[in-house]
């Protein structure tokens, strides 16, 4: 009788861990791939904010202003010296 109790005892023992690695298994499984999601997910976010920012280096508007006033400068320096054709009278 007690041979045949052992036996069963480690019968069950070995169908614990297949019972523990089937219950365990998917939840693995599942942590893995939601980490892969949340991977892809932060790459496509800096992807999208790369392709933004490249957008705004293309257009450069402060280059533009400072090119602008720049030139506004330039034009009323000049016009400042020079001397007007008209007579002050």
């Amino acid at each position: 009788m007690k041979c045949r109790i052992k036996t069963q005892r480690k019968r069950s023992l070995k169908a614990s861990y297949t019972i523990e690695a089937a219950l365990l298994l998917p939840v693995f499984l599942f942590a893995i791939m939601k980490g892969l999601l949340l991977g892809i997910d932060c790459y496509q976010e800096v992807c999208a904010s790369t392709a933004y920012e490249e957008l705004l280096e293309e257009i450069r508007p402060a280059e533009q202003i400072w090119k602008l006033q720049l030139a506004q400068k330039g034009v009323d320096w000049i016009y400042e010296h020079t001397i007007s054709e008209k007579p002050e009278e």
